[in-house]
């Protein structure tokens, strides 16, 4: 769909022409979406909506890169069920038409993306265990097979985490002059594998999929949860681990800049929030969330979405050393995480490669 295509959808829809009081509007794409287009409808008189479509193919590498456009169903149906369990969490959604290929939501104008904020406090932190309990404590009412995940997408995920980055010279990564690849362990081999047949079988809760700081938007105060195209049924340790991850990378980016790191109490605020709704955090959630973090930062040093905290460091040195330092603590902590005894022994593993400085 081109702009004129959205203006046309909108002028048909009576439900969006509710919320943008009837107001002539323009419409303008923005964003930069691995998967799909991202439409703002903007009303003369200052009321906005957003409308997402999926087409034909994934949107960061073209059309030759087909993916079918059923895919966005399920992230609506997901979006859909978010905002029955944690409402003040995801953007409101007004419309969800699978015909077409794209469903509309609110404006969060207010908002900026998490990864894009230096002055994110504690609370936002929370707020997030706070939604992971939310997936935890609730299950979705019975679908048939995809109605809440696209096999597509979840067979990308299983390749460019589980997969692709463990096969030497495999052709769908991006190789970057700065980084080397170490020789990998049998062990750590072995846990990737492990962590892999718990995110194809184990089908527990359901997940937001791809739970970073580019799919978390705060105004300093609250958060709103987008994105949720992978959405899948999963162990919980894998949306706290990739959540982790991108935190880690960070404060891997203020490390190599000669900041100060928060990552202690960051991390501790993220488990205090879960802790406070569900009660508990049991040994398995958290060993499983600390294996699934050093997946996720080992793979984003190859795959072709890089991690934008590394890639936003100024020169090649920095860089470099960021590339080092992810890779020696994703090796630690897949290694570990079947023997972290607790949050704390977890903390403590990151300190011996991340020791917090001061300005």
């Amino acid at each position: 769909m081109t702009v004129e295509d959205i203006a046309r959808y909108v002028a048909a829809q009576s439900v969006l022409g509710k919320v943008l009081k009837h107001d002539r509007y323009d419409v303008y794409e923005i964003g930069g979406g691995n998967l799909n287009f991202i439409f703002r409808v903007q009303g003369v008189s200052g009321n906005s909506l957003i409308i997402k479509h999926a087409p034909p193919y994934l949107r960061m590498l073209g059309e030759t890169f087909a993916l079918t456009q059923e895919r966005i169903c399920a992230e609506m149906h997901t979006m859909r069920y978010f905002q029955t369990v944690a409402p003040s969490y995801v953007p409101h959604v007004y419309l969800c038409d699978e015909e077409r290929f794209c469903f509309a939501m609110e404006d969060l104008r207010e908002f900026r993306l998490m990864q894009n904020r230096s002055d994110v406090p504690l609370c936002i932190y929370e707020k997030l265990g706070d939604f992971l309990a939310l997936l935890f404590l609730n299950t979705p009412p019975p679908r048939l097979e995809g109605y809440y995940e696209n096999a597509a997408l979840k067979r990308i995920s299983d390749e460019y985490i589980f997969c692709f980055p463990h096969i030497a010279d495999h052709p769908a990564l991006v190789r970057v002059p700065y980084f080397t690849p170490r020789p990998k362990s049998r062990h750590f081999e072995a846990t990737i594998a492990w962590l892999r047949t718990r995110f194809l079988e184990a089908k527990e809760h359901l997940l937001h999929g791809d739970l970073h700081t580019g799919s978390v938007m705060s105004d300093g105060c609250d958060l709103k949860i987008i994105d949720a195209e992978f959405a899948f049924f999963g162990p919980l340790g894998f949306d706290a681990g990739v959540l982790i991850a991108h935190i880690l990378f960070d404060e891997i980016h203020a490390y190599c800049s000669d900041q100060a790191v928060h990552y202690t109490k960051r991390i501790q605020a993220l488990f205090r929030g879960f802790e406070a709704r569900a009660h508990t955090v049991s040994l398995a959630f958290l060993r499983e969330s600390v294996g699934f973090c050093g997946a996720e930062l080992y793979r984003r040093l190859l795959v072709p979405a890089k991690a934008k905290p590394l890639e936003a460091l100024p020169n090649v040195s920095q860089k470099a050393q960021a590339y080092a330092l992810s890779e020696t603590l994703a090796i630690d902590l897949v290694e570990a995480c079947l023997h972290v005894e607790s949050l704390e022994d977890f903390l403590a593993r990151v300190e011996r490669r991340l020791c917090p400085k001061t300005r």
